[in-house]
């Protein structure tokens, strides 16, 4: 049964995508993740919720409050948003 548990955990987290924070225009909080953007929809004792930035996009990511990746899900209904991404993150270089 441990072996098994070792295996899916591990499974898992070579699925995980690698997350990052950034700020929008506005300066609230957006996570990024396999190149998607995604802001902040409510936030409880426990766990942010995050919403894909696209408006009718189900994909959703879940992580703590220490922003640690706890779950995705949904897929996206739009492409990946690479170069606005890179604009966001040059013009964040700029205001610093």
């Amino acid at each position: 049964m441990a072996e098994a548990f070792v295996i899916l955990t591990g499974e898992i987290q070579a699925k995980s995508p690698a997350i990052s924070f950034m700020n929008s225009n506005k300066g609230k909080p957006l996570l990024v993740a396999d190149e998607y953007t995604f802001k902040l929809n409510k936030a409880t004792t426990t766990t942010k919720y995050w919403i894909c930035t696209i408006n009718g996009c189900a994909a959703k990511v879940h992580t703590d409050l220490t922003n640690l990746l706890m779950k995705t899900a949904g897929n996206h209904s739009n492409l990946p948003e690479k170069e606005k991404i890179e604009v966001r993150e040059a013009r964040e270089k700029m205001t610093h």
